[in-house]
């Protein structure tokens, strides 16, 4: 019996790889933009509008070193607010923050439990 493969796209380095992870986590979820960023909330990977991205990365830093999971409303300094997951993941002892902006609650929830396992499994290669 053979294994079918799934992935569409392999990505040459990490970071592509999980970019192609998150892409697909987006399309499948009509998700805005997910990141996965470290803990100074500068994003190792990232997918969908990079704005979203680079905005909710940064403010993860406020949140990420207390919570293991975060689900509510993430505010920029001009008052745009974006509908966030956050999930706390543990890849060789670091800490990283996977997060998923946009989406509906359900949407975000499944994205972000895919694209953080997705994350351990290639980071952990």
């Amino acid at each position: 019996m053979r294994n079918t493969e799934r992935r569409v796209r392999r990505g040459n380095t990490i970071t592509q790889a999980l970019e192609y992870q998150l892409d697909a986590c987006c399309n499948d979820g009509r998700i805005t933009a997910m990141v996965v960023a470290d803990g100074d909330g500068l994003p190792l990977a990232s997918s969908g509008d990079t704005y979203a991205c680079d905005e909710v990365a940064a403010r993860m830093v406020r949140v990420g070193p207390r919570l293991l999971e975060f689900n509510g409303t993430v505010l920029n300094n001009s008052g745009q607010q974006w509908e966030v997951q956050i999930l706390k993941i543990f890849v060789s002892g670091s800490e990283l923050l996977v997060c998923a902006v946009g989406g509906t609650a359900e949407a975000r929830s499944r994205q972000i439990t895919r694209g953080a396992a997705g994350a351990v499994r290639i980071l952990a290669a």
